[in-house]
């Protein structure tokens, strides 16, 4: 940087030199001979400027003469926050002030003249030099405005007398955020807003809600407090939601009817009578059912466990609209009576379910391959050899592998199950969803055990009846001696291979709409 600056130094190239002189004291402030380079060069400058001054006002240059005055004037700030002052020349300020009255008069005619033309780009850019130059010139600020805004202004007019009322509002709000005071701007929007709000009234009128939805929606949005259009928006959204969701309980449809009302309620707070019909939906969609498990020869106790896993996986589902029973405790004649042994079901046991006991559906559990096996422990006779270190009188170290019996055992539960399903309606025997679920549940333990030192002992491998050392085998038989020897019982297998296959039937009744 230095030396760049003092390039520019020897060319006569004062401002060039001034700025990088600075910057390379900004880089390394400690240095005196930046510093002096910088006084000195910048006052060269300014030297220049003060000439350049006095010649341009001579020749009658009024803007020249202005802008050379705040050059010397930005170049004095500037090296003033380096701690350096420059010698100042007091007669290029009655330059300044005399230049500045002469140029701005006629920089201020011709903004005159652009507005009275109303080529308001070319007089804000006007207006915008004087500011900068004296920010308090005559009525600059007023015409600055006039220039800047005045087109906004037209355009929102063009647009309300279009008819397009949001539009306009956002066009002079482009105004009102930066100059409140501007002509009758803030009357505009509002008057913008009214018209746009008595749109959407007179389409909430006509029971026109999506599109009232919509035109009060842009009111709301910039303006909630505005009249009384948040009562009007929220008629708008929810009323259409209201009339359906009565319609649908009229038609049946409870369950489709409460996700309305609760969407209302989620919208609106309240609304009209929506939290009570919501609680009337909810009722009259309550859908009651029984579980029934079809007999089984050998495993009844298996059965009803199943179906008590049934019962509570339904009931975990946390189905607002789903009651589950277990038949035996609601009707215990029926359970004889519900399926002939043919599997047909029986219409009058069904309609004695809907009749007697409110209940909808029937779910009916049928079982297939079954099976549970408890395994026995198996136990085989292993050949081995535990290694020994053996020293001899001169210290001398002697590998010696003694052949021994070590056992091996190995067990296995297993449970299996494939379970069919169908939820049947009692109002005409109408099966309404039916699947099939297999699924089958294992552990198994195999280890180790010896009553000598585990750590010495390897394998034993067999070549025509010669037992030797079976070094590979090691880390393996070592994992046997230090497995696990508990296995998970029958039972346990049951009750997850249980609750796995009616979670799976509780998510097909939770996911079923017997309204679809």
């Amino acid at each position: 940087m230095v030396k760049q600056a003092e390039q520019y130094e020897g060319a006569g190239m004062f401002k060039e030199a001034s700025e990088m002189y600075q910057q390379a004291l900004m880089k390394k402030p400690a240095r005196a001979e930046y510093k002096i380079a910088l006084k000195r060069t910048s006052q060269l400058y300014y030297e220049e400027l003060s000439t350049a001054t006095k010649n341009s006002f001579s020749r009658g240059d009024y803007k020249e003469t202005v802008y050379n005055y705040l050059e010397a004037e930005e170049l004095t700030d500037r090296v003033k926050q380096a701690g350096i002052s420059i010698k100042a020349d007091p007669s290029m300020k009655n330059y300044f002030s005399d230049a500045k009255d002469r140029y701005l008069e006629d920089r201020y005619e011709a903004g005159q003249r652009q507005i009275s033309d109303q080529e308001f780009d070319e007089a804000k850019t006007i207006f915008k030099e004087i500011s900068n130059i004296d920010p308090d010139y005559k009525d600059t600020r007023t015409y600055l405005n006039q220039a800047t805004f005045e087109p906004l202004y037209r355009e929102g007019s063009q647009l309300f007398a279009e008819g397009r009322f949001m539009d306009a509002w956002y066009k002079w709000n482009e105004i009102y955020t930066q100059e409140k005071q501007y002509k009758n701007i803030k009357e505009h929007m509002d008057q913008a807003l009214n018209e746009r709000y008595k749109e959407g009234s007179v389409m909430l009128m006509n029971e026109a809600f999506g599109e009232a939805e919509t035109a009060l929606g842009d009111v709301y949005t910039v303006n909630p407090n505005f009249k009384d259009v948040k009562a009007q928006y929220i008629e708008a959204r929810n009323e259409p939601i209201y009339r359906q969701a009565k319609a649908n309980v009229e038609n049946g449809k409870c369950r489709t009817a409460y996700f309305e009302y609760e969407q209302i309620i989620d919208d609106a707070g309240t609304y009209k009578d929506s939290k009570t019909l919501k609680a009337q939906a909810l009722k009259c969609a309550e859908y009651p059912i029984a579980v029934y498990s079809r007999p089984v020869k050998h495993y009844t106790a298996e059965a009803i466990r199943f179906e008590e896993t049934t019962v509570s996986s339904l009931v975990n589902e946390n189905n607002i609209f789903l009651k589950v029973f277990d038949l035996t405790s609601i009707n215990k004649q029926l359970e004889n009576t519900l399926v002939n042994g043919n599997g047909e079901l029986d219409n009058a046991s069904l309609k004695t379910l809907k009749n007697k006991n409110q209940i909808k559906a029937v779910l009916i559990l049928e079982y297939e391959d079954f099976e549970k096996e408890v395994g026995q422990l198996k136990k085989q006779k292993m050949t081995g050899f535990e290694r020994q270190i053996i020293k001899n009188t001169k210290g001398e170290s002697t590998v010696y592998n003694k052949k021994i019996n070590y056992s091996e055992y190995s067990k296995q539960n297993s449970v299996a199950l494939t379970v069919n399903y169908k939820l049947v309606s009692t109002e005409n025997g109408e099966v309404l969803i039916s699947d099939s679920y297999s699924d089958s549940e294992n552990d198994n333990i195999r280890y180790a055990t010896y009553s000598g030192d585990k750590n010495k002992l390897y394998p034993g491998k067999s070549n025509k009846g010669t037992w030797s050392v079976d070094d590979s085998g090691y880390r393996k038989l070592q994992s046997l001696l230090n497995a696990n020897t508990d296995i998970k019982s029958v039972e346990y297998l049951q009750r997850q291979l249980f609750t796995d296959l009616s979670a799976q039937i509780a998510s097909d009744i939770d996911n079923f709409n017997p309204e679809k």
